[in-house]
Formats: structure tokens, sequence, C-alpha cells
């Protein structure tokens, strides 16, 4: 039998790579031959101890493009396949990270539109090898689909560049989709066309929100990072101003606030994933205006808030936890269309042997997104 190499990480701050058997695809379910996948900065928080719930050991990487290479004879009557189906050996797809909902759980039952808080849903790259047949993650040479996977084909012509940033990109569109007010809007409520926007924090998640907030029509993008190198990014990937989160914090309130009539912006978006910056966005936002808290999926630790703030700003403040993930769909719909140069976010590549080095590269200056190419 055939072997498939993978890292695993088998508990926080040791990796290997690992041989598995290559499995026999079921008639539910299929093989995929991995392209690229991205490294994600929660990857980086599960090997450094910051994410209490992964079930080590595992083979991490979930932002996952492919090429089938095995389809079961029934998997497309039970993957959900979007993009025109069915699909085939030789296919070009992104994978959602999270499975199906399981349908049944409270959160299934009670709040269907929120598939992301199922307890019962599989993520792949946080899948314990412990599981058979072990194959669950991107930093490997190929991942099993098992019968409850999302499928997305990709468009004709788009770049690995692009695609590989499918899963950020949902995320960011879902932190943006966040400030949407529902229901019937009206005019100053919650974002829309014509809205000033603020993110903080210009990394892979970061610039993935520019982009959106752009494709929805912001009026106003204004970005705040520490490293310079990101603040350029974030302008080609079209934000309107940059502020240097470095500066004093009065200097870049009275900054800002020259921007958006001394009142601050519509909504603020906080991408850093840095305690100190959700305390900041709760100053920058104005009156009335909104707060998406996306930067933090695992737990770096609290701030210090003052209730007064929220309170006397009559400020609404919502939580971006993954997505639904049918959002792949629109994902994969503003990086083909986007104008912006979408690719040039990818500014390292490294082979399945090198990840330890792709690993070292994340977080340093005139780094963007990491990808590895088995």
């Amino acid at each position: 039998m055939s072997k498939v190499r993978g890292w695993v990480m088998l508990e926080p701050g040791k990796i290997e790579m690992q041989k598995f058997d290559l499995p026999k695809t079921a008639d539910d379910a299929a093989l995929l031959k991995v392209d690229a996948c991205g490294i994600c900065g929660s990857d980086m928080h599960a090997f450094r101890g910051r994410m209490k719930t992964a079930p080590f050991p595992l083979i991490p990487g979930h932002e996952i493009i492919g090429t089938l290479v095995e389809v079961g004879k029934v998997a497309n009557e039970k993957m959900a396949i979007i993009g025109g189906g069915p699909v085939k050996a030789g296919d070009k797809v992104a994978i959602a990270p999270s499975s199906l909902a399981c349908g049944s759980c409270w959160f299934c039952l009670h709040m269907p539109h929120r598939p992301s808080l199922c307890t019962s849903r599989s993520v792949y790259g946080f899948n314990s090898i412990k599981n058979p047949p072990s194959i669950w993650g991107g930093y490997a040479e190929y991942i099993y689909l098992h019968p409850k996977t999302w499928v997305f084909k990709l468009p004709e012509g788009i770049s690995m560049e692009k695609a590989v940033q499918t899963e950020p990109m949902a995320t960011g569109l879902r932190a943006v989709e966040r400030a949407y007010n529902p229901g019937e809007a009206f005019v100053g409520q919650g974002y829309g066309v014509g809205s000033r926007a603020m993110v903080l924090g210009t990394g892979p998640i970061g610039l993935m929100v520019i982009l959106a907030l752009r494709f929805s029509g912001a009026r106003l993008v204004i970005a705040q990072d520490l490293i310079q190198s990101r603040l350029t990014m974030a302008k080609r990937m079209g934000a309107d101003i940059t502020v240097d989160g470095k500066l004093p914090l009065e200097q870049r309130i009275k900054q800002v606030q020259e921007l958006t009539d001394g009142v601050g912006p519509d909504v603020v978006i906080e991408a850093a994933g840095v305690p100190l910056a959700f305390k900041e966005s709760l100053t920058f936002v104005r009156r009335g205006g909104k707060v998406v808290e996306v930067g933090h999926y695992t737990d770096p630790g609290p701030t210090e808030i003052n209730p007064w703030v929220i309170c006397n700003k009559d400020v609404d403040i919502h939580g971006s936890w993954a997505y639904p993930a049918i959002i792949f769909k629109d994902a994969l719909t503003v990086l083909a269309k986007t104008p912006y140069p979408a690719g040039g976010v990818v500014t390292h590549k490294v082979s399945l042997d090198d990840l330890p080095k792709g690993m070292d590269l994340m977080g340093k200056k005139g780094v963007g997104k990491v990808v590895v190419t088995p």
C-alpha cells in the first residue's frame, strides 16, 4: 500500500513528519491531492499552546485547495457540491474546513442559520489522527474527504495565489456581513454602501476584510497596523488611509476623526487578534456605530474595558466566529472578480518538507500569506 506524508502536531511546540497508509476510498468519500494550503495564524496559536481545544495529535492545515484523484460512486450524492456538479477525478476544488452541520444538536435545531455553532461538526486541520484514516489536514500530500464535506469547484482561470485564500476571504466576508443591520435597514444604521470603515490589523485576514469592504461599496476604508509593510499591502488591497499603530493613541484618534466628520468610523473591524486592539476599536467607533470582533479565534488573554464607553456610545458589538460554509461561493467570486491584486497577499511559498521554515516566517516584516505547496 502506498504511503502519504504529513506533518503531525503532536503537542504544543512539537511537530514531526509522519507517514500514513493511503486509504481505500469508500463509495461516499473522495481523495484529494493537496495543491496548496495556507499557513494560518490559528495553526501557530495551536503550536504555541494557545488553542485549548486542539485535539492533538493532528495534521494542521485548513486553507486547502487541491485536485480530486478519486471520487466514490455516491460521493456526489452525499457531499455538498457547489459550482456545478457532479465532481470527478481531475477537478480543481477548494474545501471548506467545516463539515455539513449535524441537523440535530440544539444549535442546529434552534439556530440553523448559524451552522458554525453546530456542536457535532468536524473540521479539517483540527481533527485528530486517532480518527482513521488520519489524513485530515492540509499539511500533507493527500486529504481523505468524508461524505459531509463541502466541495467548491474553482472558477476557470483563477490563480493558485488567489484560490488558496478562499478560506481567509470567507472569514473576511463574514466579518463584514456581521456589520450589516438585520432586517430592513434605514439610513445611518449598520453597514452598507457608502459607509466608512476602519480595520485594525492588516495581516492576511485584515487584508481580506479590506477587499470585502471595497467589494461591498464602502466609501472610506482606514487601516491600522504596527508593521509598515502590511500597511503598504493594505493600500494595494484598497485601503484609502493607513494609520501607524505605533503612534500615540490620541494622535491616531485625531487622525481618524478628521477623516470622519469628527465622529469616528461607522464600523470598526478588529482583525489583529490582540486584546488591546479590541479596546481601541471601542475608542475609534462613532456613537451608534458597530464593532466586529473577528481577530480572536484563540484566547490570548483579557483586556480592560470600561462598560460606560459601550453604553454611552450606544454601540453594537458583534462577534464573528468562522462562517457558514456556503460563503465560500461568494469568497471565490470576490477573489476572481476583484480589481485589486489579491494574489499579491501571498508573499512566500514553501515545500511540504520546508513547512517549519514557513512557520518561522509567520509574523515577520515583509511576510504576508505563507503557502505550503506539497
